[in-house]
């Protein structure tokens, strides 16, 4: 139990609404109070406290496994957003109905009972949620709202006025958020992205693998092209894509994961070639062993989902990325950032994806010119220690005054 002069610092965060992005985010962000400020930081998951956002995660995961579609993925997605957004409208944070009142009263009895001083939600869902829920508890705990993704922003049912202070990654982000939902300029600041680093550990437990041979077939130097294929949540796409590059590029070093999809990765080993990895879950010195050889190679190259932690997670180790648009709203910023910066390409169909890795791979020149850029915006924008000091400084007022 921490000293009665030692702030208590609360990051909720739900596992189920994103899953392996959001709540890697929010243990990256608790590692960073950690080091930072003198406080005793605890992560929570909202689950176990409101558990009807667990069905909601469910909901979510459903969406984005049986979805045919990118289009149709968005239109499900859209509407449960909006489902949930009648459910808890613009304002209601300054005064629940009675029914938002019962859906908050096991929230507002856990701030109650642990009596934290700042609480952090990171979704700005959950960050109104407690907004709301500070206030049915009567205590005199301060709300912070983290934007682990600027795009959650496009959705009304992420921003608000209310939170003590909102941290967002880039400028653009809180020009929007101020410019849709109104409040003081003074209570939103920019601190610049986090990214995971070794903090992947959490999420890549022991497994074992479907080939056994040595990583990327052993050190085959520089010059040889290192695709890593993340697949989280991606149905066909990623194992038609291994197919027609072992038709095609068979002389490549690749490892694929299947994230926490076993038959997948059995089934797109089968169409792979022999000195290929194939993997549903990952040590987690394997894994850092392939981020490393990758980003040593001139060749190296990511291929997932564009989802905004993945992307800045491979720049940060100077990784181009070949990206396929996921369709989900809160993303779809995602494609301009890497096009901007020179980070790689995102692609709006699989067909786009096929033909732009086989081009890629055909005239490996283009993967250098986008591995110089990554690695020139992670010098500028992913230093971790000036985002982490932008964060103390944010944040530190709020302790100074409990």
């Amino acid at each position: 139990m921490a000293a009665p002069d030692r702030p208590l610092v609360q990051v909720l965060s739900p596992r189920t609404w994103g899953e392996f992005g959001n709540y890697l985010a929010a243990t990256r962000f608790s590692r960073a109070l950690r080091s930072a400020i003198d406080a005793e930081v605890t992560l929570l998951e909202a689950e176990p406290i409101l558990p009807w956002i667990g069905e909601a995660g469910a909901e979510i995961r459903t969406i984005s496994l049986e979805s045919p579609d990118a289009v149709v993925r968005n239109q499900r997605y859209m509407a449960l957003m909006d489902r949930l957004q009648t459910r808890f409208p613009e304002g209601f944070e300054a005064d629940p109905t009675a029914a938002q009142r019962a859906d908050l009263e096991p929230l507002a009895r856990h701030l109650r009972e642990s009596a934290p001083d700042v609480v952090v939600g990171t979704k700005g869902f959950v960050a109104r949620l407690c907004v709301a829920a500070v206030r049915l508890a009567g205590t005199s705990t301060r709300v912070v709202s983290h934007v682990t993704n600027p795009g959650l922003l496009q959705l009304p049912l992420h921003r608000s006025r209310y939170p003590d202070l909102t941290l967002v990654g880039f400028p653009r982000a809180k020009e929007h958020l101020l410019a849709t939902a109104g409040g003081d300029p003074e209570r939103v600041q920019v601190v610049g992205p986090l990214v995971a680093q070794h903090d992947l550990r959490d999420f890549m437990t022991s497994g074992t693998a479907v080939s056994e041979a040595g990583p990327w077939g052993g050190d085959s130097g520089p010059d040889r092209p290192r695709v890593i294929v993340f697949s989280n949540r991606g149905g066909d796409t990623y194992p038609e894509l291994v197919r027609r590059l072992a038709d095609h590029h068979p002389d490549i070093d690749l490892v694929f994961v299947g994230y926490g999809d076993p038959e997948l990765a059995r089934r797109t080993a089968a169409v792979g070639r022999p000195h290929w990895r194939f993997h549903s879950v990952l040590g987690q010195t394997e894994y850092f062993d392939y981020i490393r050889r990758a980003s040593r190679s001139r060749y190296g190259l990511l291929v997932s989902k564009a989802g905004p932690n993945t992307t800045l997670e491979a720049a940060y180790f100077g990784i181009p990325v070949l990206m396929l648009e996921s369709g989900l709203p809160m993303e779809q910023w995602v494609p301009g950032l890497i096009h901007e910066e020179g980070l790689g390409h995102a692609c709006a169909t699989p067909e786009e994806l096929f033909r732009t890795a086989d081009d890629w791979l055909t005239r490996p020149s283009v993967i250098e010119v986008h591995k110089k850029a990554a690695v020139s915006f992670a010098a500028s924008v992913l230093d971790q220690d000036a985002v982490t000091a932008r964060i103390k400084a944010a944040l530190q007022p709020l302790l100074d005054a409990r």
